[in-house]
């Protein structure tokens, strides 16, 4: 998703696993990490000790560090060609800025509840294996000139945190599911030709710019664990 290149006609797509039931995160909540994943984290600088994901939900893109500085001013939009095996999800995103010495700065973040992917208003459950298109088009604003040397980063993942409604993914009631609902989901993300996921980012420098700057295919792929 990210290299300012097409991607390749045809690419392996990305996985990753979310049990509603893994406590691990939320066992490092309650003794006091700051992950960088709720809204109360924003513009936190995190240190390179921080694990990116304690277990295996979630999907990690990187660039490889910028040739030169680059601005970034509005909202950034990322369109995913997904799949999924359950009638529901959530997901989050989290777009960072990470210095050549490894710290990183949480630049804007996205939320977004599969079952509301068409519309806000109405919701349409998932039907297992379909791929779908998702935009997401509600990341928090950002002005920041992402400085040469850095990377950008976006973490696409399954929120499981004591700061949030948990969606055990049955598509019941959320706020009446309870572990008893509970249903893991295989989440697989296309990048192809026919499914060409990709991360935009709003241009600074020509505000009558129509279109925002397309970002292509990760140098890393998936870090997940």
């Amino acid at each position: 998703m990210m290299d300012n290149k097409m991607a390749p006609p045809k690419e392996e797509p990305d996985r990753y696993t979310y049990d509603p039931m893994d406590v691990r995160p939320v066992e490092l909540e309650h003794n006091g990490a700051n992950l960088g994943w709720w809204p109360h984290h924003y513009l936190s600088i995190t240190r390179p000790i921080l694990p990116l994901n304690p277990s295996p939900n979630g999907l990690v893109y990187e660039t490889a560090p910028l040739e030169e500085d680059l601005e970034i001013s509005g909202f950034p939009k990322l369109t995913a060609w997904i799949s999924l095996d359950t009638p529901d999800t959530d997901f989050q995103l989290m777009l960072y800025e990470v210095f050549p010495d490894g710290r990183s700065l949480v630049l804007a973040v996205d939320h977004m509840r599969a079952r509301y992917r068409e519309s806000q208003m109405r919701q349409k459950l998932i039907e297992p294996g379909e791929i779908n298109r998702y935009e997401f088009r509600t990341f928090t604003f950002v002005a920041r000139r992402v400085a040469k040397g850095s990377r950008l980063r976006l973490v696409l993942m399954s929120p499981n945190s004591i700061f949030a409604e948990k969606n055990y993914n049955s598509g019941g009631l959320v706020s009446h599911e309870s572990g008893k609902d509970a249903r893991t989901v295989h989440v697989i993300v296309y990048h192809d030709a026919e499914h060409p996921s990709s991360l935009s980012l709003p241009p600074s420098d020509d505000a009558s710019a129509s279109s925002p700057r397309e970002l292509g295919r990760p140098t890393i792929a998936n870090r997940s664990e």
